[in-house]
């Protein structure tokens, strides 16, 4: 009896021990107490192009700043808008030209022999487009609603019409230089690439408003490149140089966009903190909560309380992330693509484990599941960010070519060797590869969807 006692309180003993430890959370690391109590800076609506890209697609006649701050204002209140509202739409499924997303030798012509349609569409999108042209003059871009926007990010912005009339305007440029007004085409291009440059560096920005930044300006400098080819900007050098010069520093870009994504993951996972809303918002078996029976919602809850760790899982959250950054920062630029830079943060951070049961801490293994799933491909949005900036870097090199290049017979090698740093590939810090058969110079892109290309652009060899 004595015996059997001695063994009832061992597994008392062992139970309380063990429910001590995996009931047991850890204090939030500086990093991660920071980002969970971080709050963007308030930047009047007026001012605040973010604003008007949530509003652009507002009702036809009405207030789109003022509609986008609702709208804004809605979500924070975790209340859907009215859908009852008929928002503005582009005219058409879609507006576009071949060299949209890369170089193509008939661009430029393809846009002029569509004058009449691009006119056409001007008029019937008359007013989204004056809508876009005062975001343009919008000073600030601050997204305050990344953290309540994690769930929404994605369908959030008009990104669909903003595209179509960022188009229909570059397009509308080409046709303005081509009739003559060489300076308004200029000063229109200025101002779009002012706005985007004003998103990528924006501190209250996520990554896919970067990313969304970066498309609009390598299509820009595409379009950009082709018409210094043509030589259609022969006596407008010293007013493209702002243009071309290059970006501020990628890795600066992605580091504060990063950050903005650590918060939104943070706060959401925050948010999480009680044993309903863990449930409802994981949803592991895919039935509404109010459809489990109690032994359902038991699993659930024994699931919460002891498989998930609520500052466990920010803390590694942060420590991966932290990592992330370190690993791209000590990898030179023409390694960064040939980097397992994901995997070296997990073994950093202890997370070895990744393809098994758990990862790190099997007290906290519902945690480090939504850890693992919720991160982004973030080397890739890196690796679309560092090719952006080689392709501003290469029309810049094909401008600063043609400004250098005044003797005929003038080696390119040479002349290329010569102009200033910011000319070069980024990827290897060395002039950009020159083909003498073909006239052109190019690089290789680091980005995967680009990987089986390569991106080149003309020199004028007169």
């Amino acid at each position: 009896m004595k015996k059997f006692a001695w063994v009832v309180l061992a597994l008392l003993v062992a139970l309380v021990a063990g429910s001590v430890y995996f009931l047991r959370d850890e204090p939030l690391t500086p990093l991660a107490e920071q980002a969970l109590n971080y709050q963007p800076a308030p930047v009047p609506a007026e001012q605040n192009a973010f604003v008007g890209l949530v509003g652009l697609t507002a009702p036809a006649g009405s207030d789109f700043v003022q509609m986008g701050e609702e709208i804004i204002g809605l979500v924070h209140a975790k209340q859907a808008p009215k859908p009852e509202v008929k928002n503005l739409a582009f005219s058409v499924k879609e507006y576009s030209y071949s060299c949209a997303r890369e170089i193509t030798e008939n661009c430029l012509d393809e846009i002029r022999a569509d004058a009449e349609n691009i006119k056409k569409l001007l008029d019937d999108n008359q007013e989204l487009v004056q809508r876009y042209l005062k975001i343009q003059e919008m000073p600030a871009f601050s997204n305050n609603t990344s953290a309540a926007l994690f769930d929404h990010t994605f369908g959030f912005l008009p990104y669909v019409e903003l595209f179509m009339v960022s188009r229909l305007l570059s397009a509308k440029t080409v046709l303005d230089i081509k009739n003559g007004d060489v300076v308004g085409g200029i000063n229109w291009i200025q101002k779009d690439m002012e706005l985007y440059r004003r998103i990528l560096a924006a501190t209250d920005a996520n990554l896919l408003d970067k990313v969304v930044a970066v498309i609009q300006i390598r299509r820009v400098a595409i379009l950009l490149s082709l018409l210094i080819e043509e030589d259609r900007l022969h006596d407008q050098n010293e007013n493209l140089h702002p243009l071309l010069a290059s970006l501020d520093s990628p890795k600066k870009i992605f580091r504060d966009a990063m950050w903005i994504e650590h918060v939104a993951v943070w706060q959401h996972i925050s948010r999480l903190y009680n044993p309903s809303g863990f449930f409802e918002l994981s949803n592991f078996d895919g039935q509404p909560v109010e459809e489990q029976g109690y032994f359902e919602k038991l699993q659930a809850y024994l699931g919460y309380y002891f498989l998930f760790k609520r500052n466990m899982t920010m803390n590694l959250d942060a420590e991966i992330r932290s990592y992330v950054m370190e690993v791209i920062d000590a990898t030179p630029p023409s390694r960064l693509f040939r980097e397992t830079i994901d995997q070296k943060a997990f073994e950093r951070a202890g997370c070895v484990n990744v393809e098994e049961l758990f990862c790190k801490h099997l007290k906290n293994y519902f945690g480090e599941v939504l850890v693992l799933m919720g991160k982004p491909d973030y080397t890739n949005y890196l690796f679309r960010i560092y090719d952006t900036d080689a392709l501003l870097r290469l029309v810049r090199a094909q401008l600063e070519y043609q400004l250098a290049a005044k003797e005929p017979g003038a080696d390119p090698l040479k002349i290329l060797a010569s102009l200033p740093p910011e000319t070069f590939n980024p990827y290897t810090e060395k002039p950009f590869d020159f083909d003498a058969e073909r006239g052109v110079i190019g690089f290789q892109p680091a980005a995967r969807q680009d990987k089986d290309r390569r991106v080149e652009i003309h020199l004028s060899l007169q």
